[in-house]
Parts: C-alpha cells; sequence; structure tokens
C-alpha cells in the first residue's frame, strides 16, 4: 500500500531538495535573527500564533489554546502527522545543505516555497528560507522545522493561510488519485496472471557460474558530435565488469548509468550480478551530474544553460563509450574482439532513465516542458519537475541523441513526464521496462512511469510496480572513502534489500530475452513469476498492458 501521508507535506522543503540530489553550487551570507511568531494571513484577515505552542505540542503532545483554533481544521489523523512531522530530524552537513540550496534547482524551489512563506518585510523570502535551513542544519541534533523557524532571519513568518489550504487539499486529492491509479496497476497484474507459474524464478537472484573481472576505464571525448551539440570536450571514467568466459565466446554488453548526485558504485551489486551470469557490464560516471560534482564545494557558479546541457552529455557518454571500444578493441585485452558492441541495453534510474530512454529514441519534445513546466512543485507534487525543467535553457530544436545499437531498456524510477510526449515514447521500437516504486516521492510513480506506460506502443513493454519502494530503494551500498550524498533515511525507506533482489532478477529475465534471445526467460517476465518473487508486505507488480480509459477514468472518480 501507499505510504504517502500529510507527513511528507509538512517536512522542511530541504526533505525533497536533498531526495532530488541537487547540483552546482555557489556561497553567500545569512542573518542571525530568529523569529517568534508565525502569522497566517488568509486574504486581508491575518492571526498570529508563537512558535513556542508548536514546540510544546511537539514535545508534550498537547496544544495551547490558539493553537487548537488551527487544528480544528484538520482531521485527527492529520493532526498526529503533523506532531510527527514537527519531530522528524534530518541529520545533515551544513555544507552540503548550501550545495543543495545555492544550486539552480535549489533556488527556484526556495523562489517557489517564498511565495507561501515570507518574512515581516514581505522581501527576500526565498533568501531568508534558504539562510533558515541553512541554520538550522548546523543543530548537533539534527535539522527539524522548530529549528528552521527558530533560524528564520526576521521577527516573524508570513504564512498564506489560503494558499497553504489549497495546495493541502490538491494533496491530499493527489494522493488518492495515487493510490487509485496504483491500485488499478495491482489489479491488472492480478487480472493478466494467467500463465503457469515457473518453478526455476527464483534462480534469477542466485549468483551466475561465471567469474569476472572489474576493470577502470577512462577517455576524453573530444568527437565531433560531442562538439556540435555542446563545445566542449569532457572526460568519461568507467568500470567494466567482463565474465570470464571461454575465448572467441560473444559477450552481450550493458550500460549502467547512474541518477542525479549518485555515482558508477551506486549500482555495483548489479553490475557483479549481470557479469556473474555472463553479461559485459559498463558502469558509467556522468561527471556533469554525480555525487563528486554535487560535493565539490566551494566551485563556480554554474549557468542554467550549462546545467541544461547534461540532458544532451549524458547520452552522449554512452555512445562514446560504444565508439571507442569498437574503434580499439585492443583496449580490452584479452576480451578484444568478444563484446558484442553492435546490439546492447542500458539500464538508467533516475536521471539515468531519462538517459536510457532517449538513447533507444524518445527525443526531448519542447512543447510538453513549456506545457509542464508552468505549474510549480508545490502545487504538482512532482519534485523531479525541478530537474526536468531546466531542460527549457536548452535551444529548442530537434536533437538526434538516439543510438541504433541501443535495443533494450530498462528505465528505474525514470524522470519523462515533461521532457516526453506520448508522440516521444510512442515510437520507441526498443524493449523497454519501465520500474516504479509505490512511494516515490521524486519521481511520482503515476505521472513519471505508469502514465508514460501507456505512450509505449511497442509489443515488448513492461511495468514494474513495486510497493513501499522509493526513488532510493534500488540503489545500492557505497564503501566508505566513495562519494556520497546525505540523504534522509527517510527517503531511502526500509526496503532496500528487497528492492535490490527485484531488480536483479527482473533485469537478469529481461537481458536474456531481450538482449540474448532466450526464448525460455519470457515466462519469467510475467506477473505470475513477479508474484513469486514478491513477499507479502512489498509486492511486485508485473504487466505488459494498462488500458488508457483505465486511468482516464480516475480524475472523475476522486472529485
Amino acid at each position: 500500500m501507499n505510504n504517502l501521508s500529510l507527513k511528507w507535506f509538512l517536512l522542511p522543503p530541504l526533505t525533497v531538495v536533498v531526495g532530488l540530489s541537487l547540483f552546482w553550487v555557489r556561497s553567500g551570507g545569512v542573518s542571525a535573527t530568529a523569529a517568534e511568531r508565525i502569522i497566517f494571513r488568509y486574504g486581508p484577515f491575518e492571526r498570529s500564533l508563537p512558535i513556542a505552542d508548536l514546540e510544546y505540542f511537539a514535545t508534550t503532545g498537547q496544544a495551547s489554546p490558539k493553537l487548537i483554533s488551527y487544528l480544528r481544521l484538520l482531521p485527527p489523523v492529520h493532526r498526529q502527522q503533523l506532531r510527527l512531522a514537527l519531530q522528524e530530524r534530518l541529520r545533515l552537513s551544513p555544507v552540503a545543505v548550501a550545495q543543495l540550496l545555492y544550486s539552480p534547482l535549489g533556488q527556484e524551489f526556495m523562489v517557489q516555497a517564498g511565495r507561501i512563506l515570507q518574512t515581516q518585510s514581505r522581501q527576500e523570502n526565498a533568501l531568508a528560507l534558504r539562510a533558515a535551513l541553512i541554520l538550522a542544519a548546523t543543530d548537533p541534533h539534527g535539522l527539524t522545522v522548530l529549528s528552521v523557524m527558530r533560524h528564520y532571519p526576521s521577527p516573524s513568518i508570513r504564512f498564506d493561510l489560503k494558499e497553504g489550504l489549497a495546495i493541502l487539499k490538491n494533496f491530499q486529492h493527489t494522493i488518492h488519485k495515487t493510490e487509485i491509479i496504483l491500485n488499478v496497476v495491482r489489479q491488472q497484474a492480478i487480472a493478466n496472471q494467467t500463465e503457469a507459474i515457473p518453478a526455476s524464478v527464483q534462480s534469477l537472484l542466485q549468483p551466475g557460474p561465471w567469474r569476472w573481472l572489474e576493470m577502470p576505464w577512462t577517455a576524453v571525448d573530444e568527437s565531433p558530435q560531442r562538439l556540435q551539440l555542446t563545445g566542449h570536450s569532457r572526460p568519461i571514467a568507467a568500470d567494466l565488469y567482463l565474465p570470464i568466459v571461454p575465448v572467441r565466446q560473444r559477450v552481450p554488453v550493458v550500460i549502467v548509468s547512474h541518477g542525479l548526485g549518485a555515482t558508477r558504485y551506486s549500482y555495483r551489486y548489479l553490475c557483479q550480478h549481470l557479469a556473474s551470469h555472463g553479461f559485459a557490464v559498463i558502469a558509467l560516471e556522468h561527471v556533469g551530474s554525480s555525487a563528486r560534482q554535487v560535493m565539490s564545494f566551494p566551485m563556480a557558479y554554474v549557468s542554467p544553460r550549462m546545467a541544461a546541457q547534461e540532458f544532451l552529455d549524458r547520452p552522449l557518454d554512452v555512445t562514446f563509450v560504444l565508439n571507442r571500444l569498437a574503434a580499439f578493441p585492443e583496449q580490452l585485452y584479452p576480451w578484444a574482439g568478444q563484446l558484442n558492441l553492435e546490439r546492447v541495453a542500458v539500464i538508467g534510474q533516475s536521471f539515468g532513465g531519462y538517459t536510457a530512454l532517449a538513447l533507444a529514441g524518445a527525443r526531448l519534445d519542447f512543447q510538453q516542458l513549456r506545457r509542464h513546466c508552468t505549474r510549480t512543485v508545490l502545487h504538482s507534487f512532482n519534485v523531479s519537475l525541478l530537474l526536468q525543467c531546466q531542460a527549457q535553457a536548452l535551444p529548442p530544436k530537434v536533437y538526434a541523441l538516439e543510438d541504433a545499437r541501443v535495443q533494450a531498456v530498462i528505465a528505474v524510477n525514470p524522470i519523462t513526464s515533461a521532457l516526453f510526449s506520448p508522440e516521444s515514447l510512442g515510437h520507441l521500437k526498443a524493449a523497454v521496462m519501465l520500474v516504479a516504486a509505490s512511494n516515490d516521492t521524486i519521481a511520482p510513480p503515476v505521472e513519471e512511469q505508469i502514465y508514460p506506460f501507456t505512450w509505449l506502443t511497442g509489443r515488448d513493454r513492461y511495468l514494474v510496480l513495486m510497493d513501499n519502494a522509493t526513488h532510493f530503494s534500488t540503489i545500492g551500498e557505497t564503501s566508505p572513502n566513495e562519494p556520497v550524498l546525505p540523504v534522509p533515511k527517510a527517503l531511502v525507506g526500509a526496503t532496500p534489500p528487497r528492492s535490490r533482489a527485484y531488480l536483479r532478477g527482473l533485469s537478469l529475465a529481461f537481458l536474456r530475452l531481450h538482449l540474448l534471445g532466450d526464448e525460455q526467460a519470457r515466462q519469467w517476465l510475467t506477473p505470475a513469476a513477479a508474484m513469486v518473487l514478491s513477499s507479502p508486505t512489498h509486492g511486485l507488480n508485473l504487466t505488459q498492458s494498462l488500458a488508457p480509459e483505465l486511468l482516464e477514468k480516475v480524475p472523475q472518480a476522486v472529485k
């Protein structure tokens, strides 16, 4: 079941900003004044509440007479969620917080939030909120909603109650709609369970028979294609996981593309699993959007146009690696000539999911961007729009980023809704698996994976829904010496081992069928097989069909 609640709405903006792993930073100053009151404004009327009343409520559960008048606006269950949200602590580095909030994406979020939370003078609202978040992060006990209020650089905080209640109502509508649509997907998966249950499905989770070697690989892309599209060269780094198979045996190739603020190590567990089953896996580091890039502080400010170029650079990274390895096979000795570089698969998560789909032929649609980027995150509850809408800074033209060698794509929590239109995804010929997480608060499953799945028209399309999983559930553990962004545990969730196992098994079955042509693997890509892997508390739902008319009925049902 979907565990989204009012708690997610009430957590400080930093929570969702950290969840997106924002990047590109510059420095600035803050003020030391502290807020003591919240002023609620509703049209021409204003009422105030001491912040001390909220602190007392968070500590004891008892409300002052003034606070009670506000709590009556909420159902009892939401009152408890309010208290839990006030108590929520995020242990984050002030430097990391500053990095995130001074980025172009972080600044845009602060501007949007500043329309509801205002200073006493009603000026520099975004700057005030950013200062409060950075100062609150210095608290050794962790950042909380209340510590942000206490560090707000104004004697009072003005809250637009009318706008806030409208957003809350929209939030409740969104949660209701999401739960209905997720249930539609679950029911569709159950209805499609017509196949016999394969007895060997659990074998997908076991290591394969092959030993493998991990090999670092670096190069600099100065290709004409890169220079023409972006105007600059780019360093490329990757780790290659190469199975030790008999000489002259052709080895299928899989590219792994990490998400924003992650690294080429983020899916090491998946790379190792696939390599043990005979796949050569190339885990790329996208230097313009990796954890190292995010955490390099201080650094020069990067313009929105330069930030937007990452939408071009990422697919170009993959194409360059394939071209270079094909042109210089001796770099892979003793695997020279063994890798099948003419028919490859790409697995990508989040921003990497976009990368995979773009390589398969989905083109940026600037009309779609204009339509979707008029909504703010606070009204859409889609944090990924902060990233997707950065692509508007690109000159609006056709970008041919597809690579004909990409024949199969697994997109995990991909960002899609503003970048691609139904036409963009509708003409894809590659086999595509979209993986959604029911509790994804960064790239919401309904907007980013479920609706886009209905735009796919190919026969080989799959929609996977992982229950009680989040945007970060499939990301692997990192070593102590590897760069990693501080994502709050509340966003990561409690199911990573289960979610990682699901991804290992599904990826192996998908690649065996659509990269190797092993028809036996088709039995493992069925709703029945997914149910065998599934656990009672963390369901795994798979379907190859979802009628758009089933989703079209939902908005009317939740009015």
